[in-house]
């Protein structure tokens, strides 16, 4: 509990909202959604559907890399013969910004809710495959109490990951390291394109 019986989750919107507050992520970005020629096509079309994959990091949304067209390029061809990038732009609007630590005392405490209340073989595990079960479990689940608890539901999740390996001997700068940013409301998209990279 904070001042006054306020809850962190409370005090970190309510901060979020005053006038004389700390910019904690950026209003407006540029991002880049690897896919197919076919699912650009969709898209461009009639729009996205948010991904809902148990083993996304972020929670539900539409995945995005920050300013990484070209990571989002690798991505879409290590998947398909038909690669395809979307440019999007994107309002974070209510942003739940992990590469600041603002929020990560409440994310600890979901989890710790979470596993006093489950046996350890039921809590869900990240794998060294990708597989981001937990982070998916603990992450919806503060956005749902963002939602129950307060006016301002999250709009959109923000964070960084270190991915790849080391881009020469010694580094700490990793060949697939991005800044991703899952959009959970979909009303923060303005505009999207189809990448033409040059050749």
């Amino acid at each position: 509990m904070g001042p006054a019986g306020s809850t962190l989750l409370e005090i970190a919107v309510r901060d979020s909202r005053s006038p004389n507050t700390l910019v904690t992520a950026p209003r407006e970005i540029v991002g880049y959604h690897g896919c197919t020629q076919e699912i650009a096509s969709i898209v461009l079309a009639s729009g996205f559907h948010a991904s809902t994959n148990s083993f996304d990091w972020l929670g539900e949304g539409v995945y995005i890399w920050e300013y990484g067209p070209y990571r989002a390029r690798e991505w879409a061809r290590e998947r398909s013969k038909s690669p395809a990038v979307l440019e999007i732009t994107v309002r974070l609007g209510r942003c739940l910004n992990l590469l600041d630590r603002q929020h990560f005392a409440t994310l600890s405490s979901i989890y710790e809710s979470i596993a006093r209340g489950l046996p350890d073989r039921e809590i869900p595990h990240n794998t060294h495959t990708g597989g981001h079960f937990l982070d998916r479990e603990i992450i919806d689940a503060y956005c749902r109490l963002a939602s129950k608890e307060t006016t301002t539901p999250f709009q959109t999740v923000r964070g960084c990951f270190p991915e790849g390996e080391p881009i020469y001997h010694g580094s700490k700068l990793f060949s697939k390291a991005h800044v991703q940013v899952a959009v959970r409301d979909l009303t923060c998209i303005s505009m999207v394109l189809l990448v033409q990279f040059p050749l």
